[in-house]
């Protein structure tokens, strides 16, 4: 018997939370490849739900110290450098420029070849605006990384798009989609719910959000999430007397699949602040389609795009009496509501990851 090309995966995210890297890894293991992802096994909020062993794929926790800031990347960088150089390859695959250092350095070393997956403009996110040393760094270390890589992946046609404008060099699109689900009968919330999932962070539209929800008090929000801003919202809801605003914190993906239909719509608004959120196709667009709920996202291409193409979500102005003037109709002329939903609900028997994951083995298959 033949034996399986291994791929050393390198990733800062926590697997255990880290949804596309889940069905990547477990995709290509069941193509025939030994996967083994390397991670870090930190946790800024909530608990770790999920048991060593749950993955058909083997995972290897890196433990360091500090957890933000420039030296961790370079001690994280520099870890995986020392793990992966004594351990046997054929391909190293960087998940964001963050792991891109070390696998681009251990890819000339070893003569083996490099895929990057750029989950986001990684050099664009807001968090580095007005930082032009440190863009310029990130810019550095992914043009490098970009040149040597043989495969370059990232998640929407538009972030494509700017990151082969920016690096010279062609991107494959792997949209982050979830397993076809299978809707069940989930009963509704007897109160209409919005509900947003995702992290608290910068840009996010949830200042807005809560805001609305004042003035929808026959409305209940749910909050499901933690990030930078979780202080600050909750203490922005308690000043606005936003009862019907709920925090759940961090959830499983199980826990999301049971809770979100049972919600009304799903908010998907951005902040057009930044290049990396300008092309974001984000997760929640998709998990909100295969819980059979339409979504309200804001203008930006990919969401335009793809509610042309399916009619399963509508696209507003980030403006908060937009956004009640939507959810009202809806709710005053349910036909409206309702042919989104269904068109949700048809949406992702095509919009699928069994559909979309047969891309990345055609393209390893391509460079070996």
């Amino acid at each position: 018997m033949d034996q399986r090309p291994i791929i050393q995966i390198a990733t800062v995210s926590n697997i255990y939370f880290d949804q596309r890297m889940i069905r990547i890894a477990s995709t290509l293991q069941d193509f025939g490849y030994e996967i083994n992802v390397f991670f870090r096994p930190y946790i800024k909020f909530g608990k770790q739900t999920a048991k060593e062993g749950e993955f058909n794929f083997k995972t290897n926790p890196i433990n360091i110290l500090p957890h933000q800031g420039v030296l961790f990347y370079l001690i994280y960088n520099f870890a995986l450098l020392l793990k992966l150089f004594k351990v046997k390859t054929d391909f190293y695959y960087a998940v964001d420029s963050d792991t891109l250092l070390a696998l681009t350095i251990l890819s000339k070393l070893k003569n083996k070849p490099l895929i990057y997956d750029a989950h986001e403009y990684f050099a664009e996110v807001p968090e580095l605006n007005g930082k032009l040393l440190k863009k310029k760094i990130w810019h550095f270390i992914t043009q490098w990384g970009v040149n040597q890589s043989s495969l370059c992946i990232t998640v929407s046609e538009s972030l494509a798009k700017s990151l082969q404008k920016r690096y010279k060099k062609s991107f494959k699109v792997l949209r982050n989609l979830p397993h076809r689900n299978h809707i069940h009968n989930i009963e509704k919330e007897d109160i209409p719910t919005v509900i947003y999932q995702g992290a608290l962070n910068k840009g996010r539209g949830l200042e807005l959000l809560i805001k609305a929800m004042t003035r929808l008090k026959h409305m209940q929000c749910w909050i499901i999430g933690e990030g930078d801003l979780s202080e600050t919202l909750r203490s922005l809801k308690y000043e606005l007397k936003s009862d019907n605003v709920k925090f759940w914190g961090v959830l499983s993906p199980d826990e999301l699949k049971l809770l979100t239909p049972k919600c009304f719509v799903g908010f998907n608004l951005l902040d057009d602040e930044s290049l990396s959120y300008h092309d974001s196709l984000s997760n929640k667009y998709f998990d909100y389609m295969h819980a059979g709920i339409p979504s309200i996202s804001s203008f930006l291409p990919e969401y335009v795009s793809l509610n042309n193409a399916f009619n399963c979500g509508i696209c507003i102005d980030n403006n908060e009496n937009i956004f009640i003037e939507t959810i009202e109709s809806w709710i005053k002329y349910p036909e409206k509501y309702t042919y989104f939903q269904n068109n949700a609900i048809i949406a992702c028997q095509t919009l699928c990851w069994e559909n979309e994951s047969q891309n990345i083995g055609k393209w390893l298959k391509n460079i070996q």
